[in-house]
């Protein structure tokens, strides 16, 4: 009889459980302070407000909102994005919009629709590791572009493109996060972002943009972190877009926005992965933005997450050891830490650990998870009082690290 693995299809042959995950078990015993997860504050979430608005949808509309319902999503949510989207210098029509379960959903459509296997994605490196993951998948061939405090190296990315024009393999689309990216917490200016558009056209490039933590910027007004869709004319870019940190994650409720021709192949692959989204949770969100909620919840989210980044960025001026080097974010939920070359951030996880303390290692982030001195820290979750103390454990085990080696 053929073993289980054995009858595995050649995809299935490559997919590993995530050394992120296995470390994240290691730091959920009791009394840890963790700046592990990207996970929003709970206490931000609209419990109560769902409290009252799910029964009256129920009571009202309960036959439908229980039935299955559109592939596409609903036609009064799908007007919601668009005014959100307007309000960032976005246009759409509603057939170049897919209602989806998360960003991660548009990450596997765009993979699923346009990669096949050994095909070449781009990707900021490092980069958000559930898009590794899903891209490595369908066997894509991941090819990282070095990162600075703006985003993606634009020099790099001319390089890396004209190495694979030559090869006369160009890339499927290029991956980019560019607010508050996930892991670096960097934010890519507006004139790189014309710049990466005028690349894309050079080089026939499609690029995929995600931008989950748009919303979540706590100086300026809002002009910086207009997206990279605002400005493109050539409709290059796959946009998507996510309620998990501005609602809940457990809503799972995203959306993409695109090419009308591929918004309709993403809509056919959807339907038979999971049907359709909730027409429930859809409708709870269509009335938490009609209710204002949303307009008036954001900023709210501004202020709680700025508080936690100032009180992180203080609190590792203070313990950090020298030698060890942080980015400043300006929104998102991530700082991105640089340790001494001598030390790997996966060794000294651990030591963190032991003195009830834990963070992500940065090695997984990167497509060929070369980089072993980096690691990030999330200071969404945590409370201010709990952060400064969480900070200090750590800079007291790298002290100690230091010291042997």
């Amino acid at each position: 009889m053929k073993t289980v693995e054995e009858r595995l299809a050649r995809r299935a042959l490559g997919m590993k459980g995530s050394e992120i995950r296995r470390l994240f078990k290691m730091s959920m015993k009791p009394g840890v302070i963790s700046f592990a997860g990207g996970l929003p504050d709970p206490q931000s979430f609209p419990s109560e407000e769902a409290a009252e608005i799910l029964p009256s949808l129920l009571r009202q509309n309960g036959k439908i909102l229980l039935q299955y319902g559109s592939a596409r999503g609903d036609t009064t949510l799908i007007q919601v994005i668009q005014n959100r989207m307007r309000q960032k210098d976005i246009e759409t029509e509603p057939e170049e919009i897919l209602i989806t379960a998360g960003a991660q959903q548009v990450m596997d459509l765009c993979a699923k629709i346009l990669v096949n296997p050994e095909d070449t994605i781009l990707l900021e490196s490092p980069s958000f590791i559930g898009a590794l993951g899903v891209f490595r998948n369908y066997q894509a061939r991941l090819v990282g572009v070095s990162m600075d405090e703006s985003g993606i190296r634009l020099e790099s990315l001319v390089d890396v493109l004209k190495t694979l024009r030559e090869e006369e393999n160009l890339p499927k689309f290029l991956y980019t996060i560019p607010n508050f990216h996930n892991p670096t917490g960097a934010l890519m200016s507006q004139g790189k972002r014309r710049r990466l558009l005028e690349i894309a056209d050079e080089f026939d490039l499609l690029i995929l943009e995600d931008d989950a933590y748009g919303d979540l910027w706590f100086d300026g007004d809002g002009q910086e972190v207009l997206p990279i869709k605002s400005l493109d004319k050539q409709q290059r870019v796959i946009y998507t877009g996510s309620f998990s940190k501005i609602i809940s994650p457990g809503i799972r409720l995203g959306w993409a926005a695109g090419p009308r021709e591929l918004i309709e192949k993403f809509e056919l692959a959807r339907q038979v992965a999971d049907v359709c989204p909730s027409p429930l949770i859809q409708a709870l969100v269509v009335r938490l933005a009609e209710d204002g909620y949303l307009d008036h919840h954001i900023p709210q989210l501004r202020e709680i997450y700025r508080l936690r980044r100032d009180a992180m960025l203080a609190a590792l001026a203070k313990y950090m050891p020298e030698g060890v080097f942080w980015t400043t974010p300006r929104g998102g939920f991530y700082i991105w830490v640089t340790l001494p070359e001598q030390l790997d951030a996966s060794e000294l996880f651990p030591k963190a650990v032991e003195k009830n303390v834990a963070y992500v290692i940065g090695q997984p982030f990167y497509p060929d998870e070369s980089i072993k001195n980096t690691l990030r820290l999330s200071f969404s979750h945590e409370p201010e009082e709990m952060i400064e103390e969480g900070i200090r454990r750590l800079g007291e085990a790298m002290r100690e690290a230091l010291v042997k080696d």
